[in-house]
């Protein structure tokens, strides 16, 4: 079964930090930070500066979207009333495969997985995807279960 969000309880309004993000997801791209300057990568996408070596030499870095669940939570209690139908859910930190620095550093993104809870797992591969909203100017990424893997891990109750 499939988590359904009711994104006409959302209002999104992008600002200067985050326009073009907006803007790329509607075209079905998934866009981090990337500082010019040491190739740092970053999210969320709405810090103006190098968190690494401070420049303001910024720039963005397209991600195919692939990545592996690193941790997740189960949502049980919604602080949004666009997420009442949708409980419970998961919300996932996913590291991306095609952000790795060369001291190893991951980045990792927070996303809605589209999921439910028994088919997630640590260790997964998930794949971004992206839904239209109530606002066309909102395209949303989602986050979904593309595969397998040998080793895995799930919260136990």
């Amino acid at each position: 079964m499939s988590v359904t969000i009711d994104y006409s309880k959302l209002r999104i309004h992008p600002d200067s930090d985050t326009r073009e993000w907006w803007e790329a997801t509607r075209q079905r791209k998934y866009l981090v930070r990337r500082c010019n300057q040491c190739g740092h990568k970053w999210f969320p996408p709405n810090i103006p500066a190098c968190n690494k070596c401070t420049s303001m030499d910024i720039g963005w870095f397209e991600t195919a979207g692939n990545g592996v669940i690193h941790s997740y939570v189960v949502v049980v209690q919604p602080i949004l009333g666009a997420f009442i139908a949708a409980v419970p859910y998961v919300v996932a930190i996913i590291e991306l495969d095609d952000c790795k620095e060369e001291d190893g550093t991951v980045t990792r993104v927070a996303g809605v997985m589209t999921n439910d809870e028994a088919e997630v797992a640590i260790g997964l591969p998930c794949s971004v995807i992206f839904e239209e909203t109530n606002d066309p100017k909102i395209v949303m990424p989602r986050w979904r279960v593309s595969g397998t893997a040998g080793k895995t891990w799930r919260f136990a109750e």
